[in-house]
């Protein structure tokens, strides 16, 4: 199948690239290489495009043809939101209203795009289910759904299916410890900032909140790994004719908390990570972590790496020096 990656150098896309490559797939790809890197892989046709560039994405893609879109393109810092909020709506609405023109001139039959668990808010109860209130508590959330809405509506207009990626906390490297996540300096994610603070490459880790009323005083959340991610986009593509459609959350099904993880990381490092406590930050759920039914139902997809796979992969890759030296962004 001929596919078209959007932001398929960044840390979800290029796993979802790598995976598609496996599999036999004609990718290319297209990013803005603000937050990632040039990818090398001789597979695959790069253009250095920003989604916010119409006419070059259009040309882009209609010069591709591509049957499938995998639309991971965007920016993720919920703290960086706040402070330029019509950056996130330039970039993740308006760059994804971009790509679905782009789409609909090429007469793409198939939009699978990366959303986010951020959408839902803070849920008061867990497992999180896809009928859950949406109520996004950041301009990045909002900007996911507002997103979402956006490609429904293309997609119905156009004759497009479509499906939406509601991953939780995408973690993890790859085994082999030669692919993860840069750390840029709006990097909030846990796993790699604990990384870091444990190997005396960044500052003692932040935990917000050691008050909340779960196991151990630790927010709790669902650790899905980076691979199991990438094959549940490849899963929404379809085969054999079968193409899914609507919404699926990702995740393990299971929580774990901040403390959890922070434990199993010492116990594979061998060492003791360096945190200091702060206070809770406004709109952080207590606990949350996905129904996962749909996905098993709808995309044959359920995790299949644990916890103690995502930790060691992250250690190895934030050890290696690629892991350590390319912070950008």
């Amino acid at each position: 199948m001929r596919i078209l990656v959007t932001g398929g150098a960044g840390y979800v896309g290029s796993f979802v690239v790598r995976r598609l490559l496996t599999e036999g797939h004609e990718v290319t790809v297209v990013d803005s290489l603000v937050n990632s890197l040039r990818p090398t892989a001789p597979d695959i046709r790069f253009h250095h495009v920003d989604v916010r560039d119409r006419t070059t994405l259009c040309d882009v893609i209609t010069a591709s043809r591509p049957e499938a879109v995998v639309h991971c393109a965007g920016l993720k810092s919920v703290g960086q939101s706040v402070e330029l909020p019509w950056l996130y709506y330039d970039v993740n609405v308006a760059g994804t209203l971009n790509v679905l023109a782009a789409a609909r001139a090429a007469e793409t039959e198939h939009f699978v795009f990366s959303s986010s668990c951020s959408v839902y808010g803070s849920p008061q109860i867990s497992p999180v289910g896809e009928d859950a209130p949406t109520l996004p508590q950041s301009p990045y959330a909002s900007t996911k759904l507002a997103a979402e809405h956006a490609i429904e509506a293309c997609a119905a207009a156009q004759d497009m299916t479509a499906v939406h990626l509601r991953y939780f906390n995408a973690a993890g490297a790859s085994a082999d410890g030669s692919h993860g996540e840069l750390v840029t300096r709006y990097n909030t994610q846990i796993l790699p900032l604990a990384c870091m603070a444990a190997l005396g490459a960044g500052p003692p880790l932040r935990v917000f909140g050691k008050d909340y009323p779960t196991r151990d005083g630790t927010a709790v959340r669902d650790y899905v790994h980076v691979e199991d991610l990438a094959r549940a986009h490849v899963a929404a593509l379809g085969a054999g004719g079968r193409r899914p459609t609507g919404t699926f959350n990702l995740g393990r099904g299971e929580g774990t908390s901040i403390g959890e993880l922070l434990a199993a990381l010492e116990h594979i490092a061998g060492q003791k990570i360096p945190v200091v406590e702060a206070p809770r930050r406004k709109g952080d759920p207590v606990q949350t972590w996905a129904d996962t039914f749909a996905a098993e139902e709808g995309l044959k997809w359920t995790a299949q790496l644990d916890l103690a796979d995502i930790v060691q992969s992250a250690w190895r890759w934030h050890s290696s020096p690629n892991g350590r030296l390319t912070a950008v962004g």
